[in-house]
């Protein structure tokens, strides 16, 4: 029997991770995965915006009836004599009830988050044990850890989905600007490019007779108007060459994006692991 020299099984053992390196890479674009992390950065950035604007105006009546009594108590205690009571009763009918529904809502929203996320992203999140009486329910969805760490995961999705909304425009963008280029290939004007200067300064006010309290970054991020992006070659032969990189581009874009969607599902699981499950799938029996 003859054996095989230990060159040649290197040489074999070289040879097959070069063949899985590239059908890791190129398998990319049929690879089930990267749809499903595609269809979760499509969805994060409407998802998180509704989630922000929902929580924001639960949270922000509530919290101005408590503004209301507290400034009326230290700027006028005869006021709050007269005009506490209506306040303080619509705190107790409107401002309560609202609070409690934000919760429950945050509950069923950070179901929903963990559904999205098993189901596009692969994240395997635990949830704690389903409550079996209303009265463990209505105890849990005030006291219960999992139901703040799900308020603040909500919060955070709005930041999350627009990384992924300008990760997608500038990924997509830059890949068909290369891939498209036999198309356009004389055009000076094809690129990417800024009409105008962007600026956008972090601000949170909240304002009442009179005074505010203002949380103002003093950082301005802002990208100047301008061409960002810009390709032209003269002749179809470069454009065919510059079209075959921006297929390897969009393949290195299509695993930045796997990348992305991997740092998504391990931030998930971390905020909403051990959180309350659906009330609607598992509700109290009693």
């Amino acid at each position: 029997m003859s054996s095989m020299s230990p060159a040649h099984s290197t040489a074999d053992a070289v040879l097959a991770r070069i063949v899985a390196w590239l059908r890791w890479f190129f398998g990319v674009a049929v690879r089930e995965r990267t749809y499903g992390t595609l269809a979760y950065l499509l969805v994060a950035f409407p998802l998180g915006l509704g989630y922000f604007i929902l929580l924001v105006i639960g949270v922000s009546l509530p919290l101005g009836f408590a503004f209301a009594l507290v400034d009326m108590a230290v700027s006028s205690p005869i006021a709050l004599l007269i005009a506490g009571i209506p306040i303080l009763l619509l705190m107790i009918v409107v401002g309560i009830p609202l609070v409690l529904w934000v919760l429950v809502l945050t509950i069923e929203l950070a179901a929903l988050e963990r559904v999205l996320a098993e189901r596009l992203l692969g994240a395997d999140i635990s949830t704690s044990e389903p409550a079996r009486t209303f009265r463990e329910r209505a105890r849990r969805l005030v006291l219960d850890r999992g139901t703040w760490k799900g308020i603040g995961y909500l919060f955070s999705k709005f930041v999350l989905g627009v990384v992924s909304l300008i990760a997608l425009i500038v990924g997509v963008a830059f890949t068909y600007v290369l891939v498209a280029a036999p198309l356009h290939y004389r055009n000076r004007s094809v690129g990417i490019h800024v009409a105008g200067p962007i600026e956008f300064v972090p601000e949170l006010t909240y304002r009442h007779d009179g005074w505010a309290v203002d949380v103002v970054s003093s950082t301005t991020l802002s990208i100047a108007d301008g061409e960002l992006i810009s390709l032209y070659v003269d002749s179809f032969a470069s454009a065919l060459v510059v079209s075959a990189v921006g297929v390897l581009v969009g393949l290195v874009v299509l695993h930045l994006f796997n990348a992305l969607g991997w740092l998504y599902a391990r931030y998930t699981e971390l905020l909403l692991r051990g959180t309350q499950p659906s009330l609607f799938r598992e509700p109290p029996t009693q």
